[in-house]
């Protein structure tokens, strides 16, 4: 199943110059308490509402566009039958009834005889959200010159910052870590570095049509840390590995995934760019064996004449499948060279069994990124499947990794999250639910594993029950370890009850 089929919601955004010429554009910091993209800045904009159908002389993502700009900045793309602009000071009763109803717009432009113009803005481009990500918009770009006699402010809310910064000054605080950005407002404003922020519709053409044409993302969350999803066969709705291409001389791109010949190709398009731009790649690292984290291995060891590292249990698992040419272990530290800031750069390895027996995640302390593998997901739960899964180990690895300060998660399946910690006691929090039902389960009467998947996962589709049931058996292992629960009769698939124990605090044991 491609996910790239399914219907993405239209959005908008808008680069608003300072002025006619203007350098400057008003970038926007949404909400640390976000759970998608909270604490990132990004440019006004945000999804197509049913009433932009309304306003049927404009197109419907420019009438968002407009819309959106209105409720975050206060800035009204729209004119009088005059032609002229309202003034800031009119129109902020209207702001607070947009805020509280964004339904209403097209009667408010009405009752206050305003009417939008469609060439006050300039469209430059859509992108879609590659399909790694659960929330995916199919975004139009526009940009716009800020209107006489209007000021740009943010009411706080989903927002909480504004501010008037040249593509040079945000993308320095980027690069020095005070900052974080959304991967496409580093692309955008990449284009319109040291220009006026309305030359983005000529500039970003070659950007906006090489997306279009399939080319490889440019998807950077923090400088010199690409994410490069690729397509891989895995468990719904983990279509997608994430790899990451970390440093520039040297770099290490970690957990090259798909064995799909066209995938590796795109891959290898990437690689070759960042090459050729002055990128050295010193070697794969790889987080554990799993198949959709090791399919490109030895195509890039082969291609690149790069090792492959690993921890020594995957090596040896791995044998006779992926050459492991260096076994690294828990505190192993890799050089990165000198950070994009300047000082020194590295990936320490941290070694965090639970779902693999071997897996490894690495942090980098300049930037503060945790790169995590499968030991969390922004969008699923993580299986743990005897006998190399291990529900203990993995709680106790989630702790370790918790102790990180880490500004940035970046897991191999879902978007990167900047609330480490939350995602991280998140998955926590799910064990404790998932024992807290086994043991409920478990209370009037011994059952077998496969009853306990069926009543616990009511619902999963056929495929997955299978990995439900080694799910509910691991954690029927973590009781029978704590003798919380043991396996009853002698029957081909064996009963399981509790034990006088079972009433024990279920996880922090």
């Amino acid at each position: 199943m491609n996910t790239s089929a399914m219907a993405v919601p239209l959005a908008a955004t808008v680069l608003l110059a300072r002025g006619p010429g203007s350098a400057e554009v008003f970038v926007v910091r949404q909400a640390e308490t976000l759970r998608f993209m909270g604490g990132f800045q990004a440019f006004p904009g945000g999804r197509v509402s049913p009433a932009d159908d309304a306003l049927t002389a404009v197109p419907r993502q420019c009438v968002a566009a407009v819309r959106e700009l209105f409720e975050e900045t206060g800035v009204l793309l729209a004119r009088r039958a005059d032609a002229s602009f309202p003034a800031d000071a009119d129109l902020a009763d209207s702001r607070r009834e947009l805020l509280a109803d964004s339904k209403a717009f097209p009667s408010l432009l009405d009752r206050l005889g305003l009417t939008i113009h469609s060439d006050d803005l300039t469209y430059a481009g859509s992108l879609v959200t590659p399909p790694f990500s659960s929330i995916r918009f199919d975004t139009a770009f526009y940009t716009a010159d800020l209107p006489p006699g209007q000021i740009a402010v943010v009411e706080p809310g989903e927002l909480d910052a504004g501010e008037w910064l040249s593509a040079d000054a945000a993308l320095c605080a980027w690069e020095q870590g005070r900052t974080l950005l959304s991967p496409p407002s580093v692309s955008l404003l990449e284009t319109i570095r040291g220009r006026p922020v309305t030359e983005l519709a000529r500039n970003g053409r070659a950007l906006f049509d090489a997306l279009g044409a399939g080319a490889p993302e440019r998807i950077y969350f923090s400088p010199q840390a690409q994410m490069i999803p690729l397509f891989c066969k895995g468990l719904p709705p983990t279509y997608y590995t994430n790899a990451f291409l970390v440093g520039q001389n040297p770099a290490y791109l970690i957990d090259p995934g798909p064995t799909d010949l066209y995938e590796q190709s795109r891959l290898f398009t990437l690689l070759d760019a960042r090459l050729n731009a002055g990128a050295h790649m010193a070697g794969v690292l790889l987080t554990h064996h799993h198949p959709d984290h090791i399919g490109a291995a030895d195509a890039i060891a082969r291609r690149y004449g790069v090792p492959v590292l690993a921890h020594p249990w995957t090596a040896r698992v791995l044998a006779g499948k992926v050459k492991v040419d260096q076994e690294i272990g828990d505190g192993a530290t890799l050089d990165l060279g000198i950070a994009p800031h300047g000082g020194a750069w590295r990936l320490e390895a941290i070694h965090t069994p639970g779902h693999a027996p071997g897996h490894l995640c690495f942090y980098e302390s300049t930037y503060r990124l945790l790169f995590v593998g499968d030991m969390a997901s922004t969008m699923s739960s993580v299986v743990i499947t005897p006998p190399e899964g291990d529900i203990t180990e993995y709680l106790e690895s989630l702790r370790r990794l918790r102790t990180r300060p880490a500004r940035l998660l970046l897991p191999a399946h879902g978007s990167v999250s900047s609330r480490p910690q939350a995602v991280l006691d998140e998955c926590v929090n799910h064990r404790r639910k998932r024992e807290e039902q086994l043991v409920q389960a478990l209370t009037a009467e011994p059952r077998r594993v496969t009853d306990l998947a069926q009543e616990l996962y009511r619902g999963a589709p056929a495929e997955v029950m299978p990995y439900a049931e080694k799910q509910v058996l691991a954690g029927l292992l973590k009781l029978r370890r704590e003798e919380r629960a043991i396996e009853a009769g002698d029957e081909p698939e064996p009963m399981w009850r509790l034990t006088t124990l079972a009433e024990s605090s279920p996880t922090d044991r």
